[in-house]
């Protein structure tokens, strides 16, 4: 009996410790959100989305030794911070990571948006620039559900690859086409909660 009360107790404080972590995980004090708020009311792009640290301060610059959160400015605190390691790895790997928060799109359970990133060739000795002098650029579709980040898609952009918001009141999503050519693009469109790809005609 003594044995199951111990065991019940150790439960007990596990559980409580992993409750109280997650809290501390997700809470941002809310005179910081009314602090990001403000500092961008006046911004020409809403601004939804803003990178973090784990206590709400801003993110990232030169500082890669933390991990990087997406915290959206708009909800009401306590807010979540989502995160994602592969979002932490870019900027372990010197890239200049922002947020496009032009690209927002809601669906039912949260948010699409796009990240671009850019880097100085010499950072990878694999990387072929596009052209002579160019650096390293990507753009990552994503999904934000919750605490959660997922890259959706690695080929949004790069070498001349572009994209742009499809709004056409029958369809809602993203256009990706290769600049300069004469190739359809593709449409990644929002059905409920998922993003579906198909060509697009023009």
């Amino acid at each position: 009996m003594q044995i199951m009360s111990l065991a019940t107790k150790y439960l007990v404080v596990v559980l409580c410790a992993s409750l109280g972590s997650a809290a501390l995980a997700q809470t941002i004090d809310k005179n910081r959100l009314e602090a990001y708020r403000t500092e961008y009311k006046d911004a020409v792009t809403p601004v939804k989305y803003v990178f973090v640290h784990a206590d709400g301060s801003p993110c990232c610059g030169n500082d890669t030794s933390t991990e990087a959160y997406l915290l959206n400015i708009t909800e009401s605190s306590p807010a979540k911070l989502a995160h994602s390691a592969e979002i932490d790895r870019l900027f372990k790997e010197k890239f200049e990571v922002e947020i496009d928060n032009e690209s927002v799109l809601q669906g039912p359970q949260g948010d699409f948006v796009v990240l671009t990133m850019s880097r100085p060739a010499e950072y990878s000795k694999k990387y072929v620039p596009c052209a002579g002098g160019m650096g390293e650029s990507r753009a990552y579709l994503v999904s934000i559900v919750g605490d959660k980040v997922t890259v959706l898609n690695r080929e949004f952009g790069h070498c001349g690859r572009e994209y742009k918001i499809v709004n056409d009141g029958k369809d809602v999503g993203y256009e990706v086409f290769d600049s300069g050519t004469h190739g359809k693009p593709v449409r990644y469109l929002v059905r409920g909660s998922k993003i579906v790809r198909q060509s697009a005609v023009r």
